[in-house]
């Protein structure tokens, strides 16, 4: 870390630049030693990532190059020489060389695996601090080979960067498995959507005969009758037995379905006839459903197993409107909570933050959030809050809620809601900083 310089010697400094028209160059440096604090510093290897390759440059300190840009694949070749250059760098300052890099989602795993392996200490930076960095020059110009430079001035302006540490391994595993879930959840929305459009052509109005109509009974029967023609001479009995053989409902149960359904398939008229092509592709549809219905079921099951061998998971589920199931994701997507220094960076940390902008008559009050944060933690806890309100119960979170749409300047009821998740993930960090059950 720099040392500390007097007074005398930071005002002389301060003046040696304004007379030679140089702010801009030493800005930001004598900034830190003028507000006594410090930067980072020491030698790094400056990474702009793309997808399968990068540009890197190696750096002395702060606006000292050693050597000029240079290219790589994401190969065992290309990292050989990152591996050679950096080695270079260390015994030309006899000090261990850090790399820094901005976040770029998957493109950077390969690299991060590199220099993990090769025990190089890391650190990763915000796209949007080195857009920022970037827009101060006179000429904002955006290239490849000039990125790594702005990508330095980040690290060497910051006071303190937290080091990127692999995470523990249930944490991570949990968080791939909910990035899966989410995936096919999205996937199953759109087939059911297709499906439905389908369904109204072969067997219109059949969904409406269920309170749930993708449960296991209503999915059984269309799996062998997609068309109410298939049904209209079935004797009741026969259908409920191929329920009960496929289903885990009793006879009687299965009977009152068999009887319920076959009386509506004498009554409703399909756009097509049983044997046309829109019936085979209704087929194809029904199947991809109940496939994509099982692998969520699966996934879902899995992480609740994983997640409830974790403390916190029973600190979380004891919050009313947080089931098995969310409880689960929160957990994946927060992490592990000891990460965090206050609530207030948990908030950030989701997006939940609000926008502050005071200016003249404006207070700066009553903004959005940022939302530049976990759009997956968000939609969770928004769905807590939405599952909490309809419970109707006097907790905290819902006395929050009405607070909010009765003040002198009442929130919409979505406005309201979303400053309710941010009192529910204090709640949360609350409780689990704290090692206890969730009290009203």
């Amino acid at each position: 870390m720099n040392k500390l310089i007097s007074k005398k010697t930071v005002i002389e400094s301060s003046q040696y630049v304004k007379r030679n028209n140089m702010e801009q160059k030493f800005g930001s440096y004598l900034y830190c030693l003028m507000t006594r604090k410090y930067c980072m510093e020491g030698p790094i290897v400056s990474i702009d990532v793309s997808n399968g390759n990068s540009h890197y440059m190696c750096f002395i300190k702060n606006n000292k190059r050693f050597g000029k840009v240079k290219k790589i694949d994401h190969d065992i070749e290309g990292f050989k020489r990152l591996l050679e250059d950096i080695q270079k760098l260390e015994a030309e300052t006899n000090e261990k060389v850090c790399a820094v890099f901005e976040a770029t989602g998957v493109y950077t795993k390969p690299l991060e695996r590199f220099l993990s392996k090769n025990s190089i200490k890391t650190y990763m930076i915000n796209p949007l601090e080195s857009a920022r960095k970037r827009k101060e020059e006179i000429h904002n110009k955006k290239t490849d080979k000039l990125d790594p430079i702005s990508i330095s001035k980040v690290y060497y302006d910051k006071e303190e960067m937290m080091e990127l540490k692999k995470k523990d391994e249930t944490y991570n595993w949990l968080r791939k498995k909910n990035r899966l879930y989410e995936d096919q959840l999205n996937h199953l929305r759109k087939y059911k959507v297709t499906f439905q459009n389908q369904l109204s052509i072969c067997f219109p109005g059949y969904l409406d005969l269920f309170k749930d109509g993708y449960s296991d009974i209503p999915m059984t029967i269309l799996k062998k009758y997609p068309h109410p023609d298939l049904l209209k001479n079935k004797k009741a009995e026969t259908v409920a037995r191929y329920l009960e053989k496929n289903t885990c409902h009793t006879h009687k149960v299965s009977l009152e379905y068999a009887l319920k359904i076959i009386e509506f398939a004498k009554k409703t008229y399909p756009g097509c006839e049983k044997d046309d092509v829109e019936v085979e592709i209704f087929k194809i549809l029904l199947d991809k459903v109940i496939e994509t219905q099982r692998e969520c079921e699966k996934t879902l099951n899995e992480m609740i197993t994983v997640a409830s061998t974790l403390e916190e998971y029973r600190y979380i589920l004891s919050i009313d409107g947080i089931g098995t199931n969310l409880a689960a994701r929160i957990i994946a997507e927060i992490g592990d909570i000891e990460e965090f220094e206050s609530r207030e960076a948990l908030v950030a940390y989701a997006g939940l933050d609000p926008h502050i902008y005071q200016s003249g008559d404006q207070d700066g009050k009553h903004l959005k959030i940022s939302k530049k944060g976990n759009k997956y933690l968000r939609c969770l806890l928004f769905l807590a809050v939405g599952c909490s309100i309809r419970g109707a119960k006097d907790n905290p979170v819902n006395r929050f809620y009405q607070k909010k749409k009765q003040q002198s300047n009442p929130l919409n009821s979505k406005a309201a809601k979303t400053a309710c998740t941010a009192k529910l993930l204090k709640i949360i960090y609350g409780i689990c900083k704290n090692k206890t059950t969730y009290e009203r």
